[in-house]
């Protein structure tokens, strides 16, 4: 970072500040006319140990079982587009402050690289494999909560959380009995019809000892994209088809004779097929009427999956003292990812991905939680080992690569409040990585990669309660992703470094204990070396820079109408790239200058509610060299529901994207172009009875 940039970050980030201040202000004097309204204090866990939301810098959206109820969301990546700063890309990823969440590869290029997610997914305290970030969706069913957090979370989370985290938290198992059923509809403007049906039960086995818990969700039908075959001669199935299932068991014990040992085993199946990728052709034809073109030259390429993915843990929690708890988790993932691709070429060419990956993890953490100390922190040891084989076809390409990864981190955080109301937050990740990898390429060129690395990721931060209402913070923290071998569709070996970022973070959170809070937060990061894509092949930009500004705040006018609104502000630029010293002065890829959300819901009776949100984001390219033929966004997405409850049943209705926009997320330049494009307007239904 040269000496104008550095003089440039306290410039913005004070205005920035100054601006957070005045919107609080303004809904301190504006809520003092709403009726008290008592709410629990939101709890995140995301940084490996609970915190108050006002305790930490980062930037978090928590949405809460209430919101995932109603269905009209199925999975957590487009869950996250709800908070600012995030956009969908590429293959239904996401893109958080400018960083591509599924990493700076995607579809076949991603297979030959292994380059890694920078969005980690975590579901009750398992990482998901990149692999299956991309095929199988998490499902929302029987979720107690969701946690978005913006910004590197490298410290506590390492590799592959460089952009962020999506953390996942199910519903354990309860010794009273409860039960819940749901039955859905959705319906599209192509008339196509997706069903979904899901169930839970959970109960005591043995009383006050051992208790379960089971949730199944399936989804069927035909999705609202449209697909043009006319121009292909091969077999082809209903590529509008697709199947979904998730079954989660879980096992609670916490044995009378030994109260402070609590063991929960949880056991996970996704199976999905057909239909994954929300892809039409990028022509104004094909967005417009949301279809794929199919054909024997010229056409674009169709995805049609068969995916399983089982993962099993098992999570030992023993309370040492009455400060200090033992909290041992290990997992295993076991997944079978294959897809079959049709188009390019002749009618009898067939891409298809085969993907064979065993991950084992294990991770201890010390949490220390003294009720009357001045100290509170977390010490962990984390330990993986992940096995893949990939065997795909693209063409004429054939792509055969194994690969071994092994990592080992040693990490841990702490707060130390210096007084009341000011705590100084102090947190290192130590973390080495031993990539062992073979590959060959049309079976002649042959790529051996033995990368043994270590890195260190440190965090400082500090937070001051300037009230009992508002707590102020500032941070500053360091996220990678690892560097790579591989071999490009030219039959050339390439390899990439490591990337890396700084992070400089200013937040506000503030909760009037009546309904009403604003979060609020300012960042500039720092790229070194961000891995990019250009053509079919991972490039580093030597220096690359983004900063902006996000708000959320939800108030209640009277005791019936809530309002919520949200704001991302982003700026982001290439400063050096040797590469292509043209695109220096661009735009990241994925990048909107601008996006905002509003919404409300009134609560009408005992038993009504209506909703309505209206989702703006600005332009933004999907390229590197900000090629105009490659802009996406530029949308206004509006939804509406209204909610009928009686009893221990529930009906929600919904539509959305009322006035049928035609969203474009991502749009590619190369042979067979595509585009990345929103749902249509979708009218649903679901019921859900508790019993």
């Amino acid at each position: 970072m040269n000496q104008a940039t550095m003089n440039r970050i306290p410039v913005r980030l004070s205005l920035i500040a100054l601006s957070i201040l005045s919107i609080n202000s303004l809904l301190i004097s504006s809520s003092a006319h709403a009726d008290a309204i008592e709410l629990q204090p939101i709890i995140i866990t995301g940084e490996k140990i609970d915190k108050d939301i006002k305790d930490t810098t980062t930037a978090v959206t928590v949405i809460s079982a209430d919101d995932l109820d109603s269905g009209q969301i199925k999975n957590a990546k487009e869950l996250a587009t709800l908070a600012p700063n995030i956009v969908t890309d590429s293959f239904d990823n996401v893109s958080v402050r400018g960083v591509s969440g599924g990493g700076a590869a995607t579809g076949g290029v991603a297979l030959m690289t292994g380059a890694r997610a920078r969005v980690t997914t975590v579901v009750d305290g398992s990482t998901k494999d990149w692999s299956g970030y991309n095929f199988s969706p998490v499902s929302l069913w029987d979720t107690k909560q969701v946690e978005i957090l913006r910004g590197p979370q490298s410290t506590t989370q390492g590799a592959s959380a460089i952009g962020g985290a999506v953390v996942v938290n199910t519903n354990d198992p309860t010794f009273e009995r409860e039960a819940a059923v749901r039955a859905g509809l959705e319906s599209y403007e192509n008339g196509n019809l997706k069903y979904n049906v899901a169930a839970m039960s959970s109960g005591g086995l043995i009383n006050d000892e051992l208790a379960y818990r089971i949730a199944i969700d399936k989804t069927e039908g035909e999705g609202w994209l449209n697909y043009d075959t006319s121009g292909y001669s091969g077999d082809l199935p209903n590529l509008s088809e697709s199947d979904s299932l998730n079954i989660r068991g879980k096992l609670l014990w916490e044995p009378q004779s030994t109260p402070k040992l609590s063991v929960k085993l949880t056991l996970n199946h996704l199976k999905n097929e057909g239909e994954h990728a929300s892809f039409s052709s990028n022509t104004s034809e094909g967005i417009a009427t949301q279809t794929l073109t199919i054909a024997d030259s010229s056409g674009a390429l169709s995805r049609v999956q068969d995916s399983t993915e089982n993962t099993s843990s098992i999570d030992v929690s023993y309370k040492l003292t009455p400060s200090i708890t033992n909290s041992l988790i290990i997992s295993h993932t076991d997944s079978d990812i294959y897809a079959d691709g049709y188009g390019y070429a002749s009618g009898t060419t067939t891409h298809t991905y085969d993907i064979q990956q065993e991950t084992n993890s294990l991770e201890n953490r010390v949490i220390l939680t003294p009720t009357h100390s001045k100290l509170t922190g977390v010490l962990g040891l984390f330990v993986s080992n992940k096995e893949s084989v990939i065997d795909a076809t693209q063409g004429v390409i054939n792509i055969d690569t194994d690969y071994k990864v092994e990592t080992t981190a040693i990490y841990g955080e702490s707060s130390y409040d210096l007084s009341a109301k000011t705590a100084v937050i102090a947190g290192l990740r130590v973390e080495n990585e031993n990539i062992d990898k073979t590959g060959s390429f049309y079976t002649t060129t042959e790529v051996d990669q033995d990368i043994d690395e270590t890195y260190a990721l440190p965090k400082l931060a500090i937070t001051h309660a300037t009230s009992k209402i508002t707590t102020l913070g500032a941070s500053i923290s360091k996220g990678y992703s690892p560097s790579g071998t591989y071999i490009n569709t030219s039959g050339d070996v390439f390899s990439f470094d490591s990337e890396e970022v700084t992070s400089f973070e200013l937040s506000s959170k503030s909760d009037f204990n009546n309904g009403t809070t604003v979060n609020a937060n300012a960042f500039y990061n720092d790229y070194k070396d961000y891995q990019a894509l250009s053509g079919f092949t991972i490039v580093n930009v030597e220096s690359a820079t983004t900063y902006g500004i996000e708000l959320e705040a939800i108030t209640w006018l009277g005791e019936d109408l809530e309002i919520r609104a949200g704001l991302g502000l982003l700026k982001s630029e290439i400063n050096e790239y040797a590469s292509n010293t043209s695109n220096e002065g661009n735009q990241l890829s994925s990048a909107p200058e601008s996006n905002l959300s509003l919404g409300f819901t009134q609560y009408i009776g005992e038993n009504w509610s209506v909703s309505a949100d209206a989702t703006y984001v600005d332009e933004y390219f999907s390229d590197l060299a900000n090629t105009d033929s490659q802009k996406a966004g530029g949308f206004a997405l509006f939804n509406t529901s209204a909610q009928y409850s009686f009893g221990d049943l529930t009906i929600n209705a919904y539509i959305k994207n009322v006035m049928d926009e035609d969203a474009v997320y991502y749009r590619s330049g190369a042979t067979g172009a595509l585009a990345t494009v929103g749902q249509t307007r979708t009218y649903g239904i679901n019921a859900i009875y508790k019993m």
